[in-house]
């Protein structure tokens, strides 16, 4: 921008003719406040000029600083608008911060509450449980005092018969002396009397050969075939069943107490069978994991378990225990001594071990579809059971298994209860599985899968031993539960009848032939029909096995 100054110095330096006094005085303008001392048109108009150019910057300077002193308003009114606003929103989030704090509060409240009454529940269910166990291990220990008892009473009487059989053999001695003593003496009256009694015997015989030969009357033999099904006037009570029960539930306690003892006691450092008791327990369970549906592997696999661990528990040196107390459903039979009782403590141990890992691995094979792996790992079972070298006197150890299934699955056993106590679903099974309260799901796979394995143990025929389960035990186990009321029917018994019927049917009739059509009706049609509300959903895949077994042409109508 030119100013006054700078436009005169420039208007100085101009050439002369610009600055000659004609044309200064025709450039003057007219009536001009501004008077040039020089009398220079030019000079006036450039004063002029700059006069209103500086005007027209104060002008333009006075709206600038107009327009910015408006918009700082305004910026000043969007601030403080942002500002109030700002507010509001912090206030809001303040109030919903308390908010939630206070529902956190209140649900963290009622958590505790409700952990608190877990805990009282807990508590109280433990000591119910510990209290059972003590009247438990109680009458379990009054019963071996009697059974010592009796076992000593049992003793003195043989001694005394013993001692009364001596006597009575040295007073035979003594009177066959005297005998021969008499004898001596009347043998020559006798010879002259067998004259008269041989002729007499001959007139007998030539009479009893003129009278005609009497009539024979033959007897119909009636022979019971090893599959019969067991007698329907046959009743077993509750009584009994829970008598039976309570004898299982014993031996399972004493089979816990010494398997903890003797596995606490092989493995400390420097015991002589710590290795062997390892090596085998975990060979079991290697083994056990890795059956098939091939026939081919299990045969090896029963080769290698006998080879691997039976056989070297039966045969590795240790001490031995008293086997009676371990068995419940075979009679004793009559001993010599003490030490006829005695069976190796390892080989007893090994069989908890299997038990224990051939029932998990029913519940687990449970969830598969295909039910023959369940099957291999029932034939291993029921092969290692039948096997003449790991029995005591020919009794096989099968009560070891029972027990454990009177355990966990009572309703095999015909034992009732009700799911809406603590002490009812114990009775039925409702146990921690790996430590933890089961789920519905959960428990009725372990259901399927114990029954399913239950029925591949005594769903059995071998050419040259018998079966360790009989199967008349898989007929009363489907009877039981058929014989059910129904207000004691809860979704435990169907799963189990699920599992050993769906893939166990065809042999049931095999063995059993019309009877066992008869029972699979009652199983699979007549009981579902009267099932509870609470059991529909598990009455529901039992209800549904005749439908696929009328495909292959079987009828149970």
């Amino acid at each position: 921008m030119n100013t006054t100054a700078s436009f005169s110095s420039s208007f100085m330096d101009a050439s002369p003719s610009r600055q000659s006094p004609s044309r200064r005085a025709h450039n003057t303008p007219r009536n001009s406040i501004v008077r040039s001392p020089y009398d220079s048109p030019g000079r006036d108009i450039a004063i002029e000029f700059n006069l209103r150019l500086s005007l027209s910057d104060r002008d333009f300077n006075e709206r600038l600083d107009q327009a910015a002193a408006e918009r700082a308003r305004l910026h000043e009114e969007q601030l403080a608008r942002a500002a109030e606003e700002h507010r509001k929103v912090l206030r809001g989030a303040e109030l919903e911060v308390q908010r939630i704090s206070l529902e956190e509060e209140q649900a963290q409240f009622r958590r505790h509450e409700a952990q608190q009454q877990e805990i009282e529940r807990l508590k109280r269910e433990r000591a119910q449980q510990e209290a059972e166990a003590q009247q438990r291990a109680l009458e379990a220990k009054q019963r071996e005092e009697e059974a010592a008892r009796q076992a000593a009473e049992h003793q003195k009487k043989l001694q005394e018969t013993e001692a009364r059989l001596k006597a009575q053999k040295e007073h035979e001695a003594a009177a066959q002396r005297q005998k021969h003593e008499k004898d001596r003496a009347d043998r020559q009256a006798k010879d002259a009397a067998d004259a008269t009694e041989k002729t007499r015997l001959q007139q007998a015989q030539q009479l009893q050969a003129s009278r005609p030969p009497p009539t024979a009357t033959p007897l119909a033999a009636t022979t019971t075939p090893a599959t019969a099904a067991p007698a329907s006037s046959i009743q077993v009570t509750a009584t009994d069943i829970d008598q039976i029960h309570t004898k299982y539930l014993a031996l399972h306690a004493r089979m816990k107490q010494f398997r903890v003892a003797f596995a606490d006691q092989h493995k400390q450092k420097g015991n002589p069978l710590k290795e062997a008791v390892g090596n085998t327990r975990r060979n079991i369970r290697l083994r056990l994991g890795q059956i098939n549906t091939d026939r081919k592997d299990s045969v090896a696999a029963i080769k290698r378990l006998r080879e691997d661990s039976f056989n070297i528990a039966l045969t590795t040196p240790g001490p031995t225990v008293d086997i009676r107390p371990y068995l419940i459903s075979q009679d004793i039979p009559q001993l010599a001594n003490e030490q006829e009782a005695q069976y190796p403590a390892f080989l007893l141990y090994m069989w908890i071990c299997f038990e224990k890992f051939v029932l998990k691995q029913f519940e687990k094979e449970a969830a598969s579809t295909d039910g023959r792996t369940i099957q291999e790992i029932g034939l291993i079972a029921a092969s290692l059971l039948a096997d003449q070298r790991y029995m005591w006197k020919g009794i096989p150890l099968t009560d070891i298994v029972l027990a454990k299934l009177h355990r966990i699955s009572p309703i095999l056993f015909g034992v009732r209860g009700t799911m809406n106590t603590a002490e009812g679903r114990v009775r039925l099974g409702w146990l921690p599985i790996d430590k933890n309260s089961p789920s519905e799901e959960q428990y009725g796979q372990r259901m399927r899968g114990l029954g399913a394995g239950y029925a591949a143990l005594s769903l059995r025929s071998f050419n040259a031993k018998a079966p360790a389960v009989p199967m008349s035990e898989y007929w009363r186990a489907i009877v039981s539960i058929c014989n059910t009321p129904t207000d004691s029917l809860w979704p435990g018994h169907f799963a189990i009848l699920y599992g050993l019927t769906r893939d166990y049917y065809k042999k049931f009739l095999t063995f059993y032939g019309a009877q066992a059509r008869g029972v699979l009706r009652r199983a699979t049609i007549d009981l579902p029909a009267r099932a509870p509300p609470r059991c529909k959903d598990a009455a529901g895949p039992v209800s549904v096995l005749p439908l696929s077994w009328a495909k292959e042409n079987i009828m149970l109508d």
